[in-house]
């Protein structure tokens, strides 16, 4: 089963649209149960960053004395701008306390879900995290025991998706636009980066060129970013030919 892009971004479980949200005052106050949505509760079965199904044991808040130093920094950053927005003259209502911040640690008692005596761990997480919630029924990869896609599906699908930007990019021919692969006509606004082609260092220097239209602006924002990071600072010149209103 081909592993669609958006998961290769932010990995979910194929199995399961539902998001859990934990039973922590504030949080979510008027959650309904649908299709989409749930409350966690012991018993509950997540899926947890390791790709792999935990049953929900027990959450608990965590006393304010044992906050690791982690949270208290960002505690301590959040109160700060918070005064600071208020003095500016922003109505943000009541002032936020300690006990009820919505990303203050709380801890999640779990166990693998295929282990119903197994060892219970115990982590600490915001208060405000949402977890994948599995079926009862829940499959796994018969070779990792991961959740589908697990880590090898993942890894060739973004293999296989890296090989298919490649061959695409390798079929632009030189002049056209480095992002949608269409020619730049003598009459279209274009933005071309000076120095050496970090995409297709076979079409030479000064080649970089793409359209100066929103449809290519994902490209340019891509090509800027490592352009900038190889240490260029150059001005990067627009290049219309025909009339200033003429757009492509």
């Amino acid at each position: 089963m081909r592993v669609p892009l958006h998961i290769l971004n932010e990995w979910r479980p194929a199995q399961t649209r539902k998001t859990g949200y934990l039973p922590i005052e504030g949080i979510m106050p008027r959650l309904t149960e649908t299709d989409y949505s749930t409350r966690i509760q012991p018993g509950t079965i997540i899926a947890f960053s390791d790709r792999r199904a935990y049953e929900i044991i027990e959450v608990k808040e965590r006393p304010l004395d044992l906050w690791p130093q982690h949270f208290l920094n960002e505690w301590e950053r959040y109160t700060t701008q918070w005064v600071e927005q208020v003095v500016a003259g922003h109505n943000l209502g009541p002032q936020p306390e300690k006990a009820t911040w919505e990303h203050r640690p709380v801890v999640i008692v779990i166990r693998p879900a295929d282990q119903p005596t197994g060892k219970v761990k115990h982590f600490a997480v915001r208060a405000s995290r949402s977890f994948y919630v599995l079926p009862e029924h829940y499959s796994v990869c018969r070779l990792c025991n991961e959740i589908p896609p697990c880590n090898h599906a993942t890894t060739e699908a973004r293999v296989e998706h890296e090989m298919d930007k490649a061959e695409k990019l390798m079929s632009i021919p030189a002049g056209a636009c480095l992002d949608c692969g269409e020619p730049i006509t003598s009459r279209m606004k274009a933005i071309r980066f000076p120095g050496p082609n970090l995409w297709r260092p076979d079409l030479g220097d000064n080649s970089a060129v793409f359209h100066a239209r929103q449809d290519c602006s994902g490209g340019v924002h891509v090509y800027r970013l490592q352009w900038e990071k190889k240490g260029h600072d150059e001005l990067q010149p627009t290049l219309p030919t025909g009339d200033p209103g003429d757009d492509a």
